[in-house]
């Protein structure tokens, strides 16, 4: 093999080479775009799936926000109906049907603006809107029991009357507080979400 024939050989094994060389270098720009285009386009879903996730923890405080504001305002509405219309009972303000028509209006909100409380949770604004709830309808039973009889009731009946419903006012007040608690609990985003109720 001649001089010139080696130079030809060489130069063929070089531009193979060559040619190897940049199939290989443009196979791993290929893999390594592709890698790259694979970790921007997860990078971008995770970023989306973080801003939804805190949207709709933004969107669950301002409703659990409104929520409880809604049924701590008419809360108060009830104890202004309910304490005229036992005011009324003892005689201490003259009867009124607005006074009834009052009293049934509160009861009606209160059981309106419980749900909401119910479903948006949490566990503990749950748990505390319940217990409230449960009062107030106890409250009521007490109120239509006293109204049923307020007639012909004995006045030792009466003054019983009179005792379950200070002592359930008590009860009631403290089922309001723990219910404020829970509810500023909720707002500041560190209650737990409360389980779909039946």
């Amino acid at each position: 093999m001649g001089e010139g024939t080696m130079a030809l050989v060489t130069a063929g094994v070089g531009l193979v080479g060559a040619i190897a060389g940049a199939a290989m270098g443009g196979l791993a720009a290929v893999r390594g775009a592709r890698i790259g285009a694979e970790t921007s386009a997860r990078a971008a879903v995770d970023q989306a799936r973080a801003q939804e996730r805190a949207q709709h923890e933004h969107w669950l405080r301002e409703e659990r926000k409104r929520a409880a504001v809604l049924m701590l305002e008419v809360y108060d509405r009830f104890t202004i109906a309910a304490s005229n219309l036992t005011r009324m009972f003892d005689l201490e303000i003259e009867a009124s049907p607005d006074v009834w028509d009052a009293h049934h209006t509160s009861m009606n909100e209160i059981r309106t603006a419980y749900f909401p409380l119910r479903l948006l949770g949490p566990v503990r604004v749950h748990q505390a809107a319940r217990a409230l709830w449960q009062l107030i309808e106890e409250h009521n039973e007490g109120i239509q029991e006293w109204a049923d009889g307020i007639m012909t009731a004995s006045d030792e009946t009466r003054a019983g009357w009179r005792s379950r419903e200070e002592q359930q006012r008590y009860a009631l007040g403290s089922a309001h507080s723990d219910l404020i608690d829970a509810a500023s609990e909720s707002v500041q985003g560190t209650g737990a979400v409360a389980p779909r109720p039946n």
